[in-house]
């Protein structure tokens, strides 16, 4: 559901209103989804080549960008005006499906598709159990006309994280999610990079050390 009230452009006119943006930006706490520990003020450049400053986060579940003005919240629509976006000191990219963090650039360029789903913890069965099963469309709670969004997750779901990377290599985008895959994409590093796995620092279900192994791999 959308509003032309959350487009790109009611955004880029509220962001002309003057005052309290770093104020906002330090008045939320984490909600588990999102990405950053709290709404920052972020630049965001558009293709046209003009920039704006907004108090943005990145919500995981539905993969949006979403901004905070006057305490409430908006999703930030019409991705393909927008060539880049850099909030909390690191650059996100638009892609078909949400944003995608621009993690390293060189001959292997790692692109981090940061994603999650809501599942959804059940009923009580009796001795403190629960009836679990999963959810990966939660309903987002939509406020009145003006098309603000209610963030706040609900306590009957957990995050689960699904995070996906992807390697822009020869001008393919080629996705991994472990060892193996990651091998395939570079045959002809395979000794290499056997040995850089042996040293035991590579864990793909943490972002920053599989951006240490794509850095390593553009060294060699």
């Amino acid at each position: 559901m959308k509003n032309p009230v959350s487009s790109l452009a009611a955004l880029l006119v509220m962001m002309l209103i003057p005052g309290g943006l770093s104020a906002q930006a330090d008045s939320l706490e984490n909600l588990p989804n999102l990405l950053i520990p709290k709404f920052t003020t972020s630049l965001v450049k558009m293709k046209s080549g003009e920039k704006r400053r907004a108090v943005l986060n990145y919500n995981l579940v539905d993969q949006e960008m979403v901004f905070m003005q006057r305490g409430q919240f908006f999703v930030l629509d019409d991705p393909h005006l927008i060539d880049t976006v850099y909030m909390a000191n690191r650059t996100f990219v638009p892609f078909e499906k949400g944003f995608y963090e621009l993690a390293v650039t060189g001959p292997a360029t790692l692109f981090i598709q940061h994603k999650a789903y809501a599942e959804s913890l059940g009923v009580p069965t009796g001795y403190g159990a629960r009836s679990q099963t999963t959810s990966y469309n939660y309903v987002k709670m939509i406020f009145g006309g003006n098309g603000a969004i209610n963030l706040r997750f609900p306590n009957e779901y957990r995050i689960v994280d699904d995070t996906e990377y992807w390697i822009l290599k020869d001008g393919v985008m080629n996705k991994f999610q472990n060892k193996r895959q990651f091998l395939g994409i570079f045959p002809d590093k395979k000794k290499e990079l056997e040995s850089y796995f042996k040293t035991g620092k590579v864990d793909f279900e943490n972002y920053r050390s599989v951006t240490e192994l794509v850095r390593y791999l553009n060294s060699l």
